[in-house]
């Protein structure tokens, strides 16, 4: 909780000093629906570890996919992610001056999770064939979202191509959703950009079934899958 709320206060301090009062309530959204992002996110480094503790070949030898279990132990993430914006967004909101739909927020933030979640689940695809790597794509990965995700800055002050990333990547849509719930209310805008991260989460949900199917069909048929990397 120190960690998350730490991480709010600063975006939301350098706000202050660059842009006033706007750009501070404008960071201190971004970066409390940022956090839960990151929570969710962190499935891949934690899931990758399970090739470290010597249970992989195990789950290699079994004759299903390993995606299920993977996704069921590292659910969690979502809710503490969940949790613990509500929590910092709580402490925090009275002394930024915020006034809104606050109790909106957590329809928001539950698709926000959701989204990178499944970004999260593919991250750990990759990285369960490189453990050593697998803090590095997660960091890489999500201070990416940040900067372009429009978290502390909108997407468009950037150029067409990086806005177009950015569309792809979870947190973008469901941040702009949650931005206009907060503001506005229920409005139809609002959930066609939570959909609209929901799909993407979707979408990378199904890249990381290939990606584990991939690994542990080619971990049965050469016998790579050794108890340690």
């Amino acid at each position: 909780m120190v960690r998350s709320a730490a991480f709010v206060l600063f975006y939301a301090a350098m706000g202050l000093l660059v842009g006033g009062e706007t750009l501070v309530l404008y960071a201190f959204i971004g970066n409390v629906v940022a956090s839960a992002s990151q929570s969710a996110l962190g499935t891949g480094p934690d899931t990758a570890w399970e090739r470290g503790l010597g249970t992989l070949p195990l789950l290699v030898a079994a004759p299903h996919s390993m995606l299920p279990v993977f996704a069921g132990r590292s659910s969690f993430y979502i809710v503490q992610g969940i949790g613990e914006s509500i929590v910092v967004f709580g402490l925090l909101a009275p002394f930024i001056g915020f006034s809104g739909h606050w109790w909106l927020l957590p329809v928001g933030l539950i698709a926000v999770a959701l989204g990178s979640y499944g970004l999260g689940l593919f991250l750990a695809a990759i990285s369960i064939r490189r453990l050593r790597f697998g803090n590095i794509l997660f960091n890489f990965v999500f201070y990416t979202l940040v900067a372009i995700g429009g978290v502390n800055v909108a997407t468009e002050v950037f150029p067409e191509w990086v806005q177009q990333i950015a569309k792809l990547l979870p947190l973008h849509h469901g941040l702009l959703g949650t931005r206009d719930l907060l503001t506005n209310g229920i409005s139809s805008s609002a959930f066609g950009e939570l959909g609209l991260e929901l799909l993407i989460g979707t979408v990378w949900f199904l890249m990381a079934l290939i990606g584990f199917r991939t690994f542990s069909e080619g971990g049965r048929r050469d016998g790579t899958i050794d108890l340690a990397e």
